[in-house]
């Protein structure tokens, strides 16, 4: 049998004195304070009272209070008051008033015959809930309530009271926020939404106990006060239900499970007995709109805390086994198996090199909110489509001069080499990804051995015919016609030498630099665009010989003392002091200090030109180490931070450039030969006889060729010596390739160098872009030489593998053709965002907002940003940054510029939520800002 009285209210003082001031018969039967009548009065509360035992009341009148938590306790306590002597005192009033918990069946007859009306009283509820609340009046409603609501307001209040409503009515829905408040352990300001709940569920141990130990009408009354709209919501219900059902910390996993199950992923039988076992943990059946309300709710609170997410997705997935539901949550957006799905639909896309379907399932990769914990991965699933875009335009080599093939390879296929770098780096777990990256990257290497066999004869061709550079930019003539025209403009130049910096990595290194600095093409040729440049290193291509080349001006080999000796005296210096400066003088003489005295006081000399010397990448290529990840930063090469940051301070001019560029070690292959001493070359004997080339190599020789003829190696996968993490020396377009990226500080209008001109269009190749413009493409088989597509005028893609989920995603993929349709594959329907982004970019303020950016932004790469955003409304910065082709360096700036741009009159359309990583687009704004139909 439960105990009796379970859930009384306390009585306070004020509540007992108010009940014995409205007994007239109490009054009447009560003599003064010294009177001779003893009474007691039984009155139904929790047995407690820690006030004074002599209760004041009704002006003079005084009486003792006790409590009787047993049936003894009220016999003994009444017996002895009603039978001691005496008409009672001061200290012991006539009158008792016994609290008791106990029931009138439980007291003898005798007891009750003796007691005030014969029986135990009961004080009004309601107005002690008035008093407590200080209210003027009652909500009927409150009062229809069922439930018990005044036991448990009278139950749950504060030591203090409740807080006081100066007279007010007490509405039921202010009384049942503040007990639930109370019965829940939240904080009395906390709001009661959906979102405090589920944190609720998720971090509290006591406020679940708490609500499962209330009684059941409580619990039931709590519940549909809290699932109603203007409260928590309905899916409260069902958090609520969870709690009594099962562990509570299960909710919030719960939620985004059944977000999958009842949002995303298509109905199925494996779907429908998930749901089936997910009663157990709900206790009761829910509706469908319940179940998707609910999962909604999950994911809208962890899509705005990052932390929250990473440490519920271990329980969601554990639960999810449990439930049967693993293939289901392979369509969440939130959980990592949905990530893992979407990254497999990205493999399979690049095995069946569909270029449309490569897009999509980048786009939905990047749109997951995991996508921030897996960006390497990310980054490399997007070189692997730029890959396949590569591809995709039938690359061929086609220059005609080793200067076209310099422009062409800084410009087009360096950054072929720096995707398929980023896929050698690391590979994937996914093995859908891993075996399309396998397959993709063999195509790519087959199409660039002929390329770089081509370039090979080529540079052998121009280098024994002695023909002279003349537009051609060399390391011999770089600093006369580079530097020289930054002494002539007296503006300082910082000459920056990253010894074996090939141009795939100075295109990384170059992204980065646009935050603060403006880029420029230093060579000033007339009739063509402005671009980025590149010059022909020295034969062969090593530091004794490329780089003493460069600081010299002169075709030579040579070393730090040729570099120190001969850099000053040139005559491009006009006069001006000039210095080069190596490792050692980068090492500062005491802790303090960011660089050597010498290198310290030629920064300080506002006189002074300097060129510096920065051997990281040339330091690594020496170790016998593979690049776990080829993602190089400015702070990843040594001193290079610092130097810039001193250059911009200083207002000077800054180039960055190399001596030679390098290959990196992939499976490469050591050719057999006595007489080499470098990894790439070796010296032709003087013994006249004519060398034993293999097909890997060629001869090179004439007036470029320092020391006389050499046989160098042209694949990227050969090499003479021991393994090491990179080699150069040879004759690969990646080591004869010095990229030049020219400067000057952000906001520099004057003293710009004669002939210098800026860079206003982006320098990446049409093809890096990763736009989701749907192509209209035929289908053909693969070249049987190549793996690759035919070469023929239309873009043409081979025939697709079949999906790997039907609705795996909820984004359109074309349709796949049989092999023998031959036909255009059906252009799909305009998709209303597509429609939309047509309006937005024809509006009139949106090109009045575009003129108003500081910088030209790209229309394309706009259009995909606002594509993704328009499809997703929240997205993490580095996914809008990636959807507009930007790398994640720049995400924070791009979203600057979009803020700017979509955000007019101080009504923001895009918001960047209080993370500082998620952006938040609003449709419904975007439309009437820019006027836009429905």
């Amino acid at each position: 049998m439960p105990q009796a009285g379970r859930g009384l209210a306390r009585l306070t003082p004020t509540a007992v004195a108010k009940y014995l001031a409205g007994q007239r018969a109490l009054l009447k039967g009560t003599q003064q304070p010294d009177g001779d009548t003893r009474q007691v009065v039984l009155l139904r509360s929790a047995p407690m009272w820690e006030e004074q035992p002599i209760l004041s009341w009704n002006g003079g009148r005084r009486a003792r209070v006790a409590t009787a938590p047993s049936v003894l306790a009220v016999y003994q306590e009444a017996l002895s008051h009603l039978d001691a002597p005496g008409p009672g005192s001061v200290e012991d009033p006539s009158l008792l008033v016994l609290l008791t918990d106990r029931e009138d069946a439980e007291l003898d007859p005798g007891i009750l015959v003796r007691a005030y009306r014969y029986a135990i009283q009961h004080v009004d509820n309601w107005d002690l809930i008035r008093e407590t609340f200080t209210a003027s009046g009652i909500d009927p409603r409150l009062s229809d309530e069922t439930w018990g609501v005044a036991e448990a307001l009278l139950e749950a209040a504060p030591a203090g009271g409740w807080p006081g409503l100066n007279r007010q009515v007490l509405s039921r829905t202010h009384a049942l926020a503040a007990l639930a408040r109370r019965r829940l352990l939240l904080d009395a300001d906390a709001q009661l939404d959906i979102d405090t709940l589920l944190l609720w569920s998720r971090t509290s141990s006591e406020g679940p106990r708490a609500y499962r130990a209330l009684r059941d009408g409580e619990r039931a009354g709590l519940r549909r006060f809290l699932a109603e709209v203007d409260q928590a919501g309905p899916t409260a219900d069902a958090l609520l239900s969870i709690t009594e059902h099962d562990e509570p910390s299960v909710a919030l996993p719960f939620g985004l499970v059944a977000a999958a199950l009842w949002q995303h992923a298509p109905a199925g039988p494996e779907v429908f007995r998930a749901r089936g076992r997910a009663e157990n943990i709900l206790g009761r059946e829910f509706t469908d709109e319940a179940m998707r309300r609910y999962g909604e709710s999950a994911e809208n609170l962890v899509a705005r805390n990052a932390q929250l997410l990473a440490e519920v997705t271990p329980d969601a997935e554990r639960l999810a086994g449990h439930l049967g539901a693993t293939g289901a949550v392979r369509h969440s957006p939130y959980l990592p198996a949905g990530l893992e799905a979407r990254l497999a639909a990205v493999g399979s896309a690049i095995a069946g090199r569909d270029l449309d379907a490569c897009r999509t399932a980048l786009r939905a990769v990047q749109a997951h909110h995991l996508a921030e914990t897996a960006r390497t991965r990310i980054g490399r699933a997007r070189m692997a489509v730029r890959l396949v875009q590569w591809l995709a335009t039938e690359p061929a080599w086609t220059p005609d001069t080793v200067a076209d093939a310099l422009a062409h390879y800084n410009a087009e296929l360096s950054w072929a080499d720096r995707a398929l770098e980023h896929l050698e780096a690391g590979g994937d777990t996914e093995p859908a990804l891993s075996d399309a990256y396998d397959a993709l990257a063999a195509d790519v290497r087959k199409v660039r051995r002929r390329m770089d066999q081509a370039f090979a004869e080529q540079a052998a061709e121009w280098t024994a015919a002695g023909t002279a550079p003349n537009s051609m930019l060399t390391v011999e003539t770089f600093l006369e016609r580079v530097a020289k025209p930054v002494v002539k403009s007296q503006r300082r130049l910082m000459l920056i030498v990253v010894d074996g910096m090939s141009a795939a990595l100075a295109g990384q290194l170059g992204e980065e630099l646009a935050a603060n600095w403006t880029e420029y093409d230093p060579t000033g040729e007339k009739g063509m665009p402005p671009t980025r440049q590149a010059m022909a290193a020295a034969l062969p291509t090593v530091t004794a010989v490329s780089r003493t080349t460069l600081l010299t001006g002169k075709l030579q080999r040579g070393d730090q003392k040729t570099e120190k000796r001969e850099f000053p005296s040139l005559r491009l210096w006009s006069g001006h002091k000039a210095a080069v400066f190596h490792k050692d003088d980068l090492r500062p003489a005491s802790t303090g200090g960011r660089f050597g005295p010498d290198l310290e006081a030629a920064l300080t000399d506002d006189a002074s030109h300097l060129a510096v010397v920065l051997n990281t990448v040339d330091d690594v290529l020496k170790n016998d180490e593979r690049l776990d990840e080829w993602d190089w930063t400015i702070g990843d090469i040594d001193a290079l931070t610092p130097l810039l940051d001193e250059a911009r301070r200083r207002g000077m001019a800054v180039l960055i450039t190399s001596d030679h560029g390098h290959v990196l070690e992939h499976r490469g292959v050591k050719v057999p030969t006595p007489e080499a001493v470098n990894a790439r070359y070796r010296v032709v004997p003087d013994d006249g006889a004519e060398p034993l080339v293999s097909e890997a190599e060629t001869v090179l020789a004439g007036p470029r060729v320092v020391g006389g003829p050499i046989v160098a190696l042209w694949p990227a996968d050969a090499r003479y010596t021991n393994r090491a993490a990179g080699y150069h020396g040879g004759v690969h377009p990646a080591e004869f390739t010095i990229p030049v990226l020219a400067y000057l500080p952000d906001g520099a209008t004057e003293h710009i160098p004669p002939g210098w001109r800026q860079l206003t269009d982006t320098y990446e190749p049409h093809w890096w872009k990763l736009d989701t413009t749907r192509l209209r493409t035929t289908s053909a088989p693969p070249s049987a030489e190549t793996g690759t597509t035919q070469a023929t005028k239309s873009r043409r893609t081979p025939k697709k593998s079949a999906p790997q989920d039907t609705g795996l995603f909820e984004i359109a993929v074309s349709p796949q053709p049989s092999e023998t349709e031959g036909t255009l594959l059906a252009v799909e329907a305009q998709s209303p965002v597509e429609q939309l982004l047509d309006d937005l970019f024809a509006s009139p303020a949106l090109s009045d907002q575009l003129a108003l950016l500081p910088r030209k932004e790209d229309p394309e790469g706009l259009r995909q940003a606002l594509a993704a955003l328009c499809e997703n409304n929240t997205l993490p910065l580095t996914a809008v940054a990636a959807a507009a082709g930007k790398p994640p360096a720049r995400a924070r700036g791009y979203a600057a510029v979009l803020t700017q741009l979509l955000n007019m009159d101080g009504i923001q359309v895009l918001e960047l939520l209080p993370d500082n990583k998620t952006l938040k687009l609003n449709p419904t704004w975007l439309k009437a800002q820019f006027g836009l139909g429905e």
